[in-house]
């Protein structure tokens, strides 16, 4: 048996919450070999496998590897041949920079899209993980008798609005603003007959393997739109074909036998892609030497970098993770990172104010 710890100390809160999915099929996959599964978000185990999902800014590279433990990367984006995804501003283009400079360090990466295999491999060992089938995904809970023809869940997109639209005028789609719950996606896909797969854009090549999972997992139809790698949980659920329109299809499914089709993909996904199996392959590519340091300990990590939230003519305002700081302008450049005791006791702490909340942080500035 071996430990994986997945640690998501370089995401923010948001940026977490979209990983949710993805971290239920590893560790269904991981527990059904028999190995040991932790997540943090604050912390890395120097006696685990330890991995991280990409995301990287300046700073974090650092302060990764000043924690001197292996880890594995989880790449989720598409890399183009210059950047992450045909992505050219700035944002993307830094993130990509970021994450080549980390991948060097990495002992494997597994990835989400087949076809970045070569991209990847060029770094270290490199294996493409499916979403597979797992008795533990299955919801404990689905309405027997849904009332929402369509449901969708995720970003939004131009192109996604657009596609959504044309279906919208012939049907009722219920596509939420913002980002939801797990158990607010479960609720919905509970209450709707088919569920849609929207590209993120209109070159984007798979569907998405976490949604086409979840909506598998539930025994609902889904109506996914054409795309030119159609994986192997595409070939399953079904692909509009193409040249037909997206409406279209997904109203024949809707009024022809929605519920039959779903049971038949549901075994099938059972029978075809059962997750242990998966991981045990993606494993057997990728980790040669399981950790074994008995005497290891916890290491706190903070990756994320504090983000300057405001400002007044003395004091400039910072949030880093949960903490919130108010730092004299007259002090320059100053590493938030090191912590409030620190700080203070570094540059005093009528220079350095911290507080748990920012209306409490801004009550604490006006009184100094």
């Amino acid at each position: 048996m071996a430990w994986f710890h997945f640690c998501t100390a370089n995401h923010n809160k948001v940026g977490r919450s979209t990983l949710t999915d993805m971290a239920d099929w590893f560790e269904a996959g991981l527990l059904e070999l028999g190995h040991k599964v932790t997540f943090s978000n604050t912390s890395v185990e120097r006696s685990a496998i330890n991995l991280f999902w990409e995301y990287f800014e300046p700073g974090m590279i650092e302060e990764l590897l000043s924690s001197g433990v292996d880890f594995g990367l989880i790449a989720t984006e598409i890399p183009d041949g210059q950047g992450f995804n045909w992505q050219s501003d700035p944002r993307w283009i830094s993130r990509f920079d970021n994450f080549c400079a980390v991948a060097p360090h990495a002992t494997f990466i597994w990835t989400m899209i087949e076809s970045s295999v070569p991209f990847y491999s060029q770094f270290c060992p490199t294996a493409f993980i499916e979403l597979g089938f797992s008795q533990r995904l299955i919801p404990a809970d689905l309405n027997n008798a849904p009332h929402i023809d369509f449901c969708f869940f995720g970003l939004r997109t131009p192109y996604r609005e657009n596609v959504a639209g044309q279906l919208e005028k012939y049907a009722r789609v219920v596509w939420p603003r913002g980002l939801l719950s797990p158990t607010g996606i479960a609720e919905l896909i509970s209450n709707s007959r088919v569920g849609l797969n929207f590209k993120q854009s209109e070159q984007w090549p798979i569907p998405s393997p976490t949604r086409l999972g979840r909506l598998m997992m539930a025994k609902r139809a889904i109506a996914a739109e054409y795309v030119s790698v159609s994986t192997r949980q595409g070939h399953i659920a079904g692909i509009c074909p193409e040249g037909v329109a997206f409406h279209e299809h997904a109203l024949a499914i809707l009024d022809f036998g929605w519920r039959k089709k779903s049971e038949m993909v549901f075994e099938t996904y059972r029978a075809q892609m059962p997750m242990a199996l998966i991981m045990e392959r993606v494993l057997d590519q990728t980790i040669k030497h399981p950790a074994s340091n008995p005497e290891g300990k916890t290491v706190r990590i903070k990756l994320y970098p504090p983000i300057l939230i405001g400002e007044d003519p003395i004091w400039n305002f910072f949030c880093w993770e949960d903490e919130y700081f108010s730092l004299r302008k007259t002090l320059g450049a100053v590493d938030v990172r090191l912590g409030a005791p620190a700080l203070q006791h570094i540059y005093g702490v009528e220079n350095v104010l911290h507080a748990s909340n920012l209306s409490e942080l801004h009550q604490q500035a006006e009184n100094g």
